[in-house]
């Protein structure tokens, strides 16, 4: 009688064991997907959340770029199975600090920006009153996007 007795706190233990490694690797990954708050822009944390448009465009006035104002105001959806060329540009996104991963299959807003001293274009994508990504691209067909921090027009530095 006893020895079964010991058998079942034994699984019950065991159960209990596998229950909680579950739970914590669960936990792990929904930290790990938490987008971020901030991006670093010359070495300073810069806040990613947005009241309005003009947050907007304060951000890519801090990215050392000046806009003319928004040209385009459209919902997209970020989707939930990527190809190569949005796995290519989450990555750029991740090189500035942002990362697309927790947004898939979202809806965001995306506003694009006409530079005043370039034809280059601005792209910021928006989501629960933060910004999710921001890129920087000619708007000729097939033209890459660039990252929007931390190069600025007058960068010697960053080459395609």
């Amino acid at each position: 009688m006893f020895h079964s007795l010991r058998i079942k706190n034994f699984r019950l233990i065991l159960f209990s064991i596998l229950c909680l490694i579950v739970l914590l690797a669960v936990c792990l990954l929904m930290l790990r997907a938490a987008p971020p708050d901030t991006v670093e822009i010359d070495d300073e944390k810069v806040g990613l959340k947005i009241g309005s448009d003009e947050d907007i465009e304060a951000f890519i006035d801090r990215c050392g770029y000046v806009v003319e104002g928004c040209i385009s105001d459209d919902e997209v959806t970020v989707p939930k199975t990527w190809n190569d060329a949005y796995t290519a540009y989450n990555d750029l996104q991740k090189q500035q600090g942002f990362d697309l991963r927790p947004y898939k299959g979202k809806t965001a807003r995306k506003l694009v920006y006409a530079l005043t001293d370039s034809a280059d274009q601005v792209t910021v994508l928006t989501t629960d009153d933060r910004i999710i990504a921001a890129d920087i691209c000619a708007p000729e067909q097939g033209s890459s996007p660039r990252p929007l921090t931390g190069h600025t027009p007058a960068d010697p530095t960053y080459s395609e």
